[in-house]
């Protein structure tokens, strides 16, 4: 049970290889040993690279706070008996008549807001647009200006009335 304390490498020392043939080859010391260093070491230092340069972190807040002054502004947009959302960019739109229209063209239905243009009894072939607002309150689009809402909005919802 002789264990060998004084290196940490597993290697073979043998003078003779399988079968008890020695060789030139078998005879020298072979080093199995592996490196696992992948050249990375951590450092309580931030990189040089990284300085002077403000964390991903606050790159992330100070876009979301932002979204509405950069040159798109995509939200999600989800409707009832559809399985998988898509994408709108809502800055391409000017009020919520474009929206309004956009939406009705990419779902194939009639859609209802806070300023209907709907039939009195035909509610049933519309479908009601609501919007999640930073505080996760579902309200229905066309309540508050169009620059508010903008601010506000964070995904879309069609549902049937």
């Amino acid at each position: 049970m002789g264990r060998r304390t004084g290196s940490s490498s597993s290697s073979i020392e043998s003078s003779t290889c399988f079968n008890g043939v020695s060789s030139s080859y078998c005879s020298s010391q072979r080093d199995l040993s592996t490196d696992l260093g992948l050249g990375l070491s951590i450092s309580s230092t931030s990189p040089s690279y990284a300085r002077g340069r403000p964390s991903l972190l606050r790159q992330a807040v100070a876009e979301e706070e932002n979204e509405c002054s950069s040159s798109t502004f995509f939200v999600k947009v989800y409707m009832e008996g559809i399985p998988i959302g898509r994408k709108l960019d809502l800055l391409v739109h000017e009020n919520y008549y474009d929206l309004i229209r956009t939406l009705e063209l990419m779902f194939n239905t009639n859609i209802i807001w806070a300023e209907p243009e709907a039939d009195g009894g035909q509610y049933e072939k519309y479908h009601v647009l609501t919007y999640e607002d930073k505080e996760g309150d579902w309200m229905m689009v066309g309540d508050v200006p169009w620059e508010m809402f903008l601010s506000a909005v964070r995904r879309l919802k069609i549902t049937k009335c």
